[in-house]
């Protein structure tokens, strides 16, 4: 239950902290730890977004914590290196949280910030579905482990790419969509249009992929007790698709893009419990 209760807390906290950056509110609280030099700051919309961004990454950071410890004690060996390493990485959150207010913003520190969220969210759902007593740690990138693993990596990396496109004031280099700049390939790639056009092309790449494991799944034995997810894969790239749509045609409107995230990450989800499921004791998964 703490294992699931952490996971929705994180989900919710990069879905929050995308809605702040939304609506420009990220340096609604120009100070750091305080905000406007109080524990509880003055009400505005803006302020309490922002302030209730850095409650619910309080809240996350303990839950962590208390599940880093316990799977500390029920790990075995070197596998004890993982909850040390979620709890380092929210270390290293804390501190550039901090570093992201006082510095007003810089692009590169941000969606690093951003990239060291979302790497523990995924350690987080790791000491999830591994509890080290029902089933123990396990990892591997060999077979079918490897391709799930790598398909999330390519998500991974789409949402880190999106997150530096949208910090780096790139997000409408392209105003159009489906097209780019009218055409199919923009006539100058340069600046924010190379960007914005590299996640496009890595968007349909991912598409593609999922696209070829769901059809792989009719064809292949093994992979075919994944057919119902790689299904729910393929409903969610295409909506990922239109929603993307909608992010550029309505010029980033805050609520399109925390849902751009919100179906990332679900998509994530999904790999990494077909990751999972490959490498439990008779193909079960938690």
């Amino acid at each position: 239950m703490l294992g699931r209760i952490t996971v929705g807390l994180f989900f919710v906290l990069l879905i929050w902290g995308n809605l702040v950056a939304g609506l420009k509110a990220g340096l609604a609280c120009p100070d750091w730890p305080l905000c406007h030099g109080k524990v509880l700051p003055p009400f505005r919309p803006d302020i309490t977004m922002e302030f209730l961004h850095r409650v619910i990454a309080a809240v996350a950071g303990f839950a962590l914590l208390a599940l880093s410890y316990r799977r500390f004690r029920t790990y075995r060996g070197g596998a004890k290196a993982i909850p040390v390493l979620a709890v380092a990485l929210l270390a290293a959150e804390i501190v550039m949280g901090g570093a992201v207010v006082l510095l007003e913003l810089p692009v590169q520190l941000t969606t690093v910030h951003f990239t060291t969220g979302l790497f523990v969210f995924l350690l987080v759902y790791y000491m999830t579905a591994f509890d080290g007593v029902a089933l123990p740690p396990s990892f591997s990138l060999k077979g079918y482990p490897g391709l799930f693993f790598g398909m999330g990596a390519l998500v991974f990396l789409l949402a880190a790419m999106g997150a530096y496109v949208r910090h780096a004031g790139a997000g409408l280099s392209l105003p159009d969509w489906p097209t780019s700049l009218g055409g199919l390939v923009p006539a100058v790639l340069a600046g924010g249009v190379l960007l914005q056009f590299s996640h496009r092309v890595l968007a349909a790449l991912v598409a593609l992929t999922i696209v070829a494991l769901w059809a792989a799944t009719a064809l292949d034995d093994r992979l075919r007790r994944h057919r119902r997810m790689a299904g729910a894969l393929v409903l969610m790239i295409l909506a990922q698709i239109a929603v993307g749509g909608a992010v550029v045609l309505t010029q980033l409107y805050f609520l399109s893009t925390a849902l751009h995230l919100a179906v990332a990450l679900g998509m994530l989800m999904v790999l990494a419990r077909m990751w999972v499921r490959e490498l439990s004791p008779g193909g079960t998964a938690p």
